[in-house]
C-alpha cells in the first residue's frame, strides 16, 4: 500500500462527520457544556450512521456487482452508495433531532455535511468530482466559521488547509482525479459548509 493510499483512506470523507464534530466538542466547550451527557449517544449515532452502515451498504452493493470496489473510481457507480449514505445520515439526524435542539451550532454543521453529500450525488451523475476533497474542503468551511464566531480554532484551520492540500496531491498522484475535479470539490466543500453556517 503506497503513502498516497494510506492519506486517502485516513482521510477519507465518510470520517469527516465524525472528525469535525469530535474537534469542535474538544475545542469548543461553550458547544459541548449543554449536551456533555449526551455526547455518548451522538458519537454513537454519528459514528454508526455516518460510518458502518454507509460501509456496510456499500459492500452489500459490492456484492450485487452493482458497485465494482470501496473506491468508486467510476463516477457512474457513486450514485447508490452516496444515496444509501445521504438516508442513513437522514435517519441519523432524525435521532439526534431532540440533542439539536440544545446546541445551535452542530445542528446547521451536520445539515451542511447533508447538502455537500446531496450535491455530490447530483454531480456524480455528470461529472466526476473528487469526494475526498469535498470532504476535506466541508471541514475546513465547518472550521472557518467556528473560528470566526468562537476563536480558539486557527490551528485546526491551518491543519486542515494543509491537509487538505497533501491530500489532493495524493489522490493525483494516485491518478484518481485530475486537477480540476480535485480544486472544485475543495472549493464547493469549504464554500457550501461554510456559506451554509453562516447564512442558517
Amino acid at each position: 500500500m503506497t503513502p498516497y493510499k494510506i492519506i486517502s483512506i485516513i482521510l477519507h470523507p465518510i470520517f469527516m462527520p465524525l472528525i469535525v464534530l469530535h474537534l469542535t466538542f474538544k475545542s469548543i466547550s461553550a458547544i459541548t457544556f449543554s449536551i456533555s451527557e449526551q455526547l455518548p449517544f451522538i458519537y454513537l449515532i454519528i459514528g454508526l450512521f455516518t460510518i458502518v452502515f454507509p460501509i456496510i451498504s456499500t459492500l452489500f452493493l459490492i456484492l450485487k456487482g452493482d458497485v465494482s470496489s470501496l473506491e468508486m473510481r467510476n463516477n457512474k457507480e457513486r450514485s447508490k452508495p452516496l444515496f444509501f449514505g445521504l438516508v442513513f445520515m437522514l435517519i441519523g439526524y432524525y435521532l439526534l433531532t431532540n440533542i439539536f435542539t440544545y446546541s445551535h451550532e452542530i445542528k446547521p454543521i451536520y445539515l451542511g455535511a447533508l447538502l455537500i453529500i446531496t450535491l455530490s450525488i447530483i454531480i456524480s451523475k455528470k461529472w466526476k468530482i473528487s469526494l475526498h476533497l469535498l470532504g476535506v474542503g466541508g471541514a475546513v468551511g465547518a472550521f472557518l466559521y467556528l473560528q470566526q464566531i468562537y476563536g480558539g480554532m486557527l490551528h485546526i484551520v491551518l491543519l486542515f488547509i494543509l491537509l487538505s492540500g497533501l491530500l489532493a496531491y495524493a489522490r493525483l498522484k494516485e491518478g484518481a482525479h485530475n486537477h480540476e475535479q480535485v480544486y472544485a470539490g475543495f472549493l464547493l466543500g469549504i464554500v457550501t459548509e461554510y456559506l451554509f453556517l453562516l447564512l442558517y
